[in-house]
């Protein structure tokens, strides 16, 4: 692989964020388009290239904040015996350059004149309902990469579950959250309209795909309607978020359980030692 196919190899990477050298699921394989390789000879040249053009790869995608990692047919379900599957992964380790930015992100569920906080909100609410159904609904942790394939849920469910959480917010009237307050001026079709745009979102990152056709879903104009399903990318990705970037919380949840339960041994001890006092 020399520096050109390496170059090919990356952008490749870069717009699918996986390749896989023989799909499961019915996929076809990713045809060559003009200026890019076919996924066929991407996991080709990484295959047979050696392992300094290996290392030279892993130098290469880690000044991007990148790791490529690769999975064998027996790791996770779905990935076809003698197949082999490589994941463009966020480095948590490395800082990311600033040449990812979150304007797709901003772009796609805009609707008027949102601030960027604002839009931010509704992605935030909308990645966290989303894995509500991928993964609180089927009773399963973030490190359960292996049951993506299990996890699926339709377009109008999130909508559902959105509109619920405005109910929600509405009757907790002046203690709703000031940031969360922006989500209710939402308009008559305001949430279809997002959520058609963050699924959209997702399944151009690679993270959801339809379970129709996969292809298709990426530009689908009623993927409220459709049934989605989590990749491998997606749980592989989502697993990496819950350690590296949520742990935080687990750690102040637990913080507070253990402030409670020693709160309540004080206040056990306080009742044994004045029962005592009063023998």
């Amino acid at each position: 692989m020399n520096m050109t196919e390496m170059g090919e190899v990356v952008a490749y990477l870069l717009r699918y964020r996986s390749a896989e050298r023989t799909p499961g699921g019915g996929r076809k394989r990713r045809a060559a388009r003009e200026g890019q390789l076919s996924e066929r000879d991407v996991c080709a040249l990484i295959d047979d290239a050696s392992e300094a053009e290996r290392e030279a790869l892993r130098d290469f995608l880690a000044g991007q904040g990148l790791r490529l990692k690769a999975f064998e047919s027996g790791d996770y379900p779905g990935i076809a015996p003698g197949s082999r599957y490589y994941a463009l992964l966020p480095d948590p380790e490395l800082e990311q350059p600033p040449l990812y930015t979150r304007e797709p992100v901003f772009e796609a569920l805009k609707l008027r004149q949102e601030s960027r906080a604002e839009l931010a909100q509704w992605y935030l609410q909308l990645w966290l309902l989303m894995h509500t159904l991928l993964y609180t609904r089927y009773n399963r942790a973030l490190s359960d990469v292996s049951r993506y394939q299990e996890a699926t849920f339709a377009g109008a469910e999130l909508v559902e579950l959105m509109r619920d959480q405005l109910e929600t917010l509405r009757s907790l009237g002046e203690e709703a959250p000031e940031s969360s307050r922006v989500l209710l001026e939402e308009r008559g079709e305001d949430i279809s309209r997002r959520v058609r745009a963050f699924i959209d979102l997702q399944v151009r990152a690679g993270l959801l795909e339809g379970l129709r056709d996969a292809e298709a879903s990426a530009g689908a104009e009623e993927s409220v309607g459709e049934v989605w399903q989590q990749t491998l990318l997606g749980a592989l990705e989502s697993e990496q978020i819950g350690i590296h970037q949520l742990g935080h919380l687990q750690a102040l949840a637990q913080g507070r359980a253990q402030g409670r339960y020693r709160g309540e041994d004080a206040y056990e001890a306080d009742i044994d030692e004045h029962e005592e006092t009063q023998a």
